[in-house]
C-alpha cells in the first residue's frame, strides 16, 4: 500500500486497535519516504479504560500537532470500565489538549498497586519473621526445656524416672546435682561431693558427663532427675556452655515444678553475676558462705547449716 495517504476509519464501532495493526500503519510509513498516512477515527467507540491506556498513548504520540508520518484523529473517548465516573459519557476529544488530559486521567487512575502490595506483602513478612524470632528467642530456654524433655523416653508419663533400688526418693535419679565453675572443680569433686555422698547423697556433676553425648540433652535430663540443684559460686567465667545451660534449665524446672530447686554456694565469691534474673533473685536462705580459709569449727558449723538447707529443700521436693 505505498499510495496509500488517507484511511478512512470514522463512524464504525471500533474499541480499540490491535497491537498488529498499529504495526501495520507504521510499517507503511516507515517504508516510504515523507509521505504522510491520516487516520480517521472519529465518531467511533474508542474505549477509555486501563486496558485500553497502550493504545491512547499510542494514538496521543500520533495525533496533530506530531513530527511523525502518521497521522491519528480522535473525536470521541468513551470510559467503558467505570459507569459511574463523574466525567462526561462519552468524552469529546477536540484536540491533542483533549486527548493529553484524559491519558494522563487515566494513567494515574491506572496505576499498578502490585509492587505496593508485594511491597507490603513483604514487609509484613519481614515484621512476622522478627516477632517469631524474638518470641523463641525470648523463650528459646523454656522450648529447649520442653523438646529435651519431650523427647526423652526415659521419662514416665509424668515425666520422672520411677528407679527402684537403694535410692532414698524413687522418682528422682540424683538428690543433687552440683552446677560449678572450673575454678571450683577441685573444690566440688574432692571435697563438697565427698561430703554429700557421706551423708547417702546421690550427687551429679558435669565431670559424670560421657565425652561425645549431646551436652544439652544429658544437663537438661540430669536436672529434671534431680531433687536440688546447687550451684558453687567462684571467680571464675560464667560464661561456658555447660553453666549456662544448667542454669536455664534449673529455672525452667523450677518453673514446671512451681518451686525453686537451687541453692548457691559462695566458694570464694560473693556475685551472682552471670545466672539467670529468677537465680539472682532467690530468697536469702538459699545462699551459702563457704569458710574457704575459715577454720576446723567454722568448716564443721558450715557444713550442718548446709546440710540443713539442703535437707530442707529435698524434703519438700515431691
Amino acid at each position: 500500500m505505498q499510495l496509500l495517504h488517507v484511511l478512512n476509519l470514522s463512524d464504525n464501532h471500533i474499541l480499540t486497535l490491535s497491537k498488529e495493526l498499529r504495526s501495520d500503519l507504521e510499517s507503511i510509513v516507515s517504508s516510504r519516504n515523507n509521505i504522510t498516512l491520516t487516520v480517521d477515527l472519529t465518531k467511533n467507540v474508542i474505549s477509555c479504560s486501563c486496558d485500553n491506556l497502550e493504545v491512547l498513548e499510542w494514538i496521543l504520540e500520533h495525533t496533530l500537532p506530531t513530527s511523525s508520518l502518521l497521522i491519528l484523529k480522535l473525536s470521541t473517548c468513551y470510559y467503558t470500565h467505570n459507569a459511574s465516573t463523574t466525567l462526561a459519557y462519552p468524552v469529546l476529544i477536540r484536540n491533542k489538549a483533549d486527548l493529553l488530559f484524559q491519558v494522563t486521567f487515566l494513567q494515574k487512575l491506572c496505576t499498578s498497586y502490585t509492587p505496593v502490595l508485594i511491597s507490603l506483602v513483604v514487609l509484613l513478612f519481614f515484621i512476622f519473621n522478627i516477632i517469631i524470632g524474638a518470641i523463641i528467642h525470648r523463650f528459646r530456654w523454656k522450648i529447649r526445656y520442653w523438646y529435651y524433655i519431650g523427647n526423652n523416653r526415659e521419662f514416665g508419663r509424668n515425666g520422672y524416672t520411677s528407679i527402684e533400688g537403694s535410692l532414698r526418693f524413687q522418682r528422682f535419679k540424683y538428690d543433687i546435682y552440683l552446677a560449678y565453675e572450673e575454678d571450683a572443680r577441685e573444690f566440688v569433686l574432692e571435697t563438697l561431693r565427698p561430703k554429700l555422698e557421706e551423708q547417702e547423697y546421690v550427687v551429679f556433676v558435669l565431670d559424670d558427663i560421657l565425652e561425645g553425648l549431646p551436652l544439652c540433652n544429658v544437663l537438661t535430663k540430669s536436672i529434671h532427675s534431680s531433687r536440688l540443684v546447687v550451684f558453687v559460686l567462684s571467680n571464675g567465667s560464667r560464661e561456658s556452655l555447660e553453666w549456662t545451660i544448667a542454669a536455664h534449665m534449673t529455672n525452667e524446672e523450677s518453673t514446671h515444678r512451681g518451686k525453686s530447686i537451687s541453692l548457691a554456694m559462695f566458694y570464694d565469691s560473693n556475685s551472682t553475676l552471670g545466672l539467670p534474673e529468677n537465680l539472682q533473685l532467690l530468697r536469702h536462705d538459699a545462699f551459702i558462705d563457704y569458710p574457704i580459709n575459715g577454720s576446723e569449727d567454722e568448716l564443721s558449723a558450715f557444713y550442718e547449716d548446709f546440710k540443713a538447707k539442703v535437707s530442707g529443700i529435698i524434703t519438700t521436693t515431691v
